[in-house]
Parts: structure tokens; C-alpha cells; sequence
């Protein structure tokens, strides 16, 4: 089979990975999905309210383990031997069994996100609970702003004036980036634990882990060597003089996030170009 594309056998292999994924990871979106609710129940067995930025933290920490997980309990056997060749024998090309591979691996954070934002609205709707604020942002700096004015630090009156313009401005450029940065780095977490899914045979999650922390740390102990043996971080200075004033700190910190953002969507690219070939060159 070669690496054309048709779409009527695109579907049957859609169908085929839908009824695997649906048995063997359905349940954990489910209980996934439900983290908020775990929240939402402590505000009303103790009486508080519950911060919006903690409830986005929980979705974010659920969206985060569908991540991680989704790989290796949905699709755990398509590296193994006896079942593995059931996959490999599928009568479909590799661009297909790839593309069938990733779409249900990166359909999982975005279903488990939004049933969770949902259960967080709903849980707000009920008159009684914790939930008092809906999640109306997801950016950082709308979460902490929500949160000062939770707690009373940040009133109406303090929403005016040059000051919070400026602020303002500053909050939207970081916060469109910090999204995308979020979105990007999801799309690289679900690609890193499909490829780990690839190359181990058993304890897939957890080696794929142990990887990326080590690999992690060595590349933060080379960069720190490198930068200290000059004696100075090379954008310390324009750090420096940025902080002194808030339009210079908005341009430095968008600048920043920019090359950020694609720095690691090239890198994201990379890494399912060789996922791709990972799997058209899979050894069973």
C-alpha cells in the first residue's frame, strides 16, 4: 500500500481506531473531563468560593493528562507483535493510519477541555456551590485579574486611565500569545508521547516521561554553562531596560513570545514529520 490518500478507506480506518479508542480510553475522558467537579464539590462541603484561576488550573491540569496518557492507553498496541501486525496489515496506506493515529490523539485534549469548561458552567448556573464567576478567559492575565477582583483588590473605579489602558494592551498582546504557546505546546506534548508510544514496548507513559525530564534537564544545565561562562545572560540588558516602562515591556515581551512560538511550532513540525516516518517504518 502506498502513501496516497482516499477518502472512503480513510473513513473505515476513522471507524476502525473510533471503536478501539471508544473501548479503551472513553472512560478515562469521562473521569478526566469530571477533575472541575472534584473542585466544585469541596466549595460546598467547606462553604468557599473557588478562585476562577484554580478551576482553569484544574482544566488545564486534566487537558494536560489527556496529553499524556491518550497515546499509550488508546493505542498502546500498535507497536507490539502479535497485535501490531494487525495494524501494520490494515489495507491502508501510512499517510492514512498516521493521519487516523493523530487526529484521535489530538481530538482528545480539545473534547476534554471543552466538556470540562462545560461542566465548570453548568456547576456556576446552580445556585448553590462554590463555582460564583464564570471562566469567561482562559489567558493568564485575564485569570489574575478575575482573581483581584475576586478578592476585592481590583474594583471598576481602578479600571481607568492611561495606567490601565496601557495595561490593558499589555494583557491582550501576552495573552493571545501565551494561547497559542498553550496550543502549540499541547500539540508538541501529544506528538512526543505518540512517538514514545512508537519506540517503547512496555511502561510507555512513564519511560516517555523519564525522557523528556532528563533530556530537559541537560539542555538547562548546557544553555545555564554556556550563558555563565560569559558572565552574562546575552538579554539581560534589554530585560533591564524594558522594565522601565510598560509600552518597552510590552514590545519586549511580545518580541519574546513570538520567537518563542515559533521556535517551537517549527520544532512541532519536525517532530511529526519523523512521527511520520516512525511509524511507516515500524519493526514488528
Amino acid at each position: 500500500m502506498n502513501n496516497t490518500f482516499n477518502f472512503n478507506r480513510f473513513g473505515k480506518v476513522l471507524a476502525a481506531d473510533g471503536r478501539k479508542y471508544y473501548r479503551n480510553f472513553s472512560i478515562t475522558v469521562a473521569i478526566l473531563s469530571s477533575l472541575t467537579l472534584v473542585l466544585w464539590l469541596l466549595t460546598l462541603v467547606f462553604s468557599f468560593t473557588m478562585p476562577t484561576f484554580v478551576r482553569w488550573g484544574m482544566i488545564y491540569l486534566a487537558v494536560a493528562l489527556a496529553c499524556i496518557m491518550v497515546p499509550a492507553k488508546a493505542f498502546g498496541d500498535i507497536n507490539l507483535k502479535r497485535e501490531g501486525i494487525r495494524f501494520a496489515m490494515m489495507p491502508a496506506s501510512n499517510l492514512e493510519k498516521f493521519l487516523g493515529y493523530a487526529f484521535f490523539c489530538l481530538l482528545t485534549p480539545v473534547v476534554v477541555f471543552l466538556l470540562s469548561w462545560g461542566l465548570d458552567s453548568l456547576l456556576t448556573a446552580l445556585p448553590f456551590g462554590g463555582f460564583t464567576y464564570y471562566i469567561k478567559s482562559f489567558g493568564l492575565m485575564e485569570s489574575v485579574q478575575n482573581f483581584a477582583m475576586e478578592m476585592g483588590e481590583l474594583t471598576e473605579a481602578d479600571m481607568v486611565g492611561d495606567d490601565y489602558e496601557a495595561f490593558q494592551s499589555f494583557s491582550g498582546k501576552f495573552d493571545s500569545s501565551y494561547l497559542f504557546s498553550h496550543i502549540v505546546r499541547i500539540i508538541f506534548t501529544v506528538g512526543i508521547f505518540m512517538f514514545g508510544n512508537l519506540l517503547f514496548k512496555t511502561h510507555k507513559t512513564a519511560k516517555t516521561l523519564a525522557c523528556m525530564i532528563g533530556i530537559s534537564y541537560v539542555i538547562t544545565m548546557l544553555m545555564q554553562s554556556f550563558f555563565l561562562s560569559r558572565g552574562i545572560y546575552p538579554w539581560q540588558h534589554e530585560v533591564n531596560t524594558a522594565l522601565m516602562d510598560l509600552e518597552s515591556l510590552t514590545n519586549y515581551t511580545s518580541r519574546a513570545m513570538l520567537l518563542g512560538n515559533i521556535f517551537r511550532s517549527l520544532l512541532a513540525v519536525a517532530l511529526y514529520v519523523g512521527l511520520f516516518f516512525k511509524l511507516k517504518t515500524q519493526k514488528y
